[in-house]
């Protein structure tokens, strides 16, 4: 079984950074907590940025929305 490791990298509107691994099983939830969660209700995450083990990045979002991947555009 091969489960990669992600690095995530998250700053704060006060500029300090954080830094976590995660794996493959909990991207989705570490996803959903960095954009939803407290923190993110706060308004003090700045950016998210998960990069996978040769450093490509899987996912960024600024300012609680997501930049990449590229999202679809919603019917309004």
């Amino acid at each position: 079984m091969n489960n990669e490791t992600f690095t995530t990298h998250i700053t704060f509107t006060s500029g300090d950074t954080n830094k976590e691994h995660t794996t493959e099983e909990k991207l989705g939830s570490t996803i959903t907590r960095l954009l939803r969660g407290p923190a993110a209700a706060l308004g003090i995450i700045k950016e998210v940025k998960i990069v996978d083990q040769m450093d490509c990045i899987v996912f960024l979002a600024r300012d609680n929305k997501v930049v990449f991947p590229p999202q679809k555009a919603q019917n309004k």
